[in-house]
């Protein structure tokens, strides 16, 4: 039986949740069976599990249920693998499956508070001795795993990348448009997004706006921004799928100046809404955006401002071109494709 950790059902949407919810989505679309078994904690309202087999089990939350009350729900049970899709999973439970989105925590410390980086640092090596296999999101964080953790083999690992939400993220339908010029950010607000390069960029553009979508976690170091008022700069914290979608098709162009992910999904989102894609150029955007995009030394404001101003500048041919490079570009990544990776990694185990 296939059995998943649904702690994320708990949790605000964010990269993770996010991964992890479109391949149970996924999963269920194309009639797989399986349970997913949550903490008796309240699910967060922006999932829809109507469609999903949800078990209620045992007391607590968070990590406390994930590695002390789980693990007695498996204990009579046979012929069964469990797939924790958001990070690490239980250490008593050996027949599992974990995700590792990225290892930033292990890439800059620095970016993240102590206790989160203390606590990962001990647990994933861990769980990752503990585990029949792992998943990663891109052909970069699988050899950063081997990296950081030479003692697993290259045929335990398996890359199944995201995807995007085609209910909201897609070309077809029309938005009014806006009397105000703005080039889109989207991202939690944390130090590896490179916020602060990408505002002191735009200090010297003036014939277009930088709107921010993202918020703070608690999870990540804090550093307070000296760009919070710089008049050509809007904060416009979390918006809902439909807000965001409207904002993609709106916007000039979609910057990204993330300086480390595992995979980094909203330039595809970008891309799939027809938005044209300014991303850093890192291996792993290389990797994900392929052709489709304008490419910037994310460490250098200068020159992600000369990147924005080719942008502000292109003729409607080279938009054009820009943009359907991305519609195809796109293509490469499908729920449905990764819920089938997963699939076969199950009867692989079970």
């Amino acid at each position: 039986m296939l059995y998943i950790n649904g702690r994320f059902l708990t949790q605000a949407i964010t990269g993770v949740e996010r991964y992890a919810y479109k391949v149970c989505k996924a999963l269920a679309d194309i009639g797989q069976d399986f349970i997913i078994i949550c903490p008796k904690s309240s699910l967060q309202s922006c999932y829809d599990i109507s469609n999903l087999h949800i078990v209620f089990y045992g007391c607590g939350s968070s990590h406390f249920w994930e590695q002390c009350v789980l693990p007695f729900f498996f204990l009579r049970k046979k012929n069964y693998i469990l797939f924790s899709f958001t990070g690490l999973g239980p250490i008593l439970i050996r027949q599992k499956i974990m995700t590792i989105h990225d290892l930033s925590f292990l890439e800059n410390p620095k970016w993240f508070s102590k206790s989160y980086y203390w606590w990962y640092k001990l647990m994933t090596p861990l769980v990752v001795r503990t585990s029949r296999h792992v998943i990663t999101v891109s052909e970069f964080s699988k050899k950063e795993i081997m990296h950081f953790y030479p003692f697993i083999k290259e045929q335990s690992i398996t890359v199944a990348y995201g995807a995007v939400d085609q209910t909201y993220f897609h070309n077809q339908e029309q938005v009014e448009p806006t009397n105000e010029r703005f080039i889109l950010a989207v991202s939690s607000l944390d130090p590896r997004k490179n916020f602060e390069r990408l505002m002191n960029a735009f200090k010297g553009i003036t014939d277009c706006r930088l709107y921010i979508v993202g918020s703070y976690n608690s999870v990540f170091s804090r550093k307070r921004s000296s760009n919070k008022n710089v008049e050509n700069i809007k904060f416009l914290g979390r918006v809902s799928d439909k807000e965001l979608m409207h904002l993609y098709k709106q916007a000039v162009g979609f910057i990204f100046p993330s300086i480390y992910e595992g995979f980094g999904l909203p330039p595809v989102e970008a891309m799939s809404c027809g938005c044209p894609v300014l991303v850093s150029d890192i291996p792993v955007l290389n990797e994900v955006c392929s052709d489709a995009a304008i490419y910037f030394n994310p460490y250098d404001p200068a020159n992600i401002r000369r990147a924005v101003k080719q942008l502000l500048n292109l003729d409607s041919a080279s938009r054009e071109k820009l943009q359907a490079a991305g519609l195809k570009n796109i293509q490469r990544f499908s729920w449905e494709n990764t819920a089938k990776t997963i699939l076969e990694l199950a009867l692989r185990y079970i």
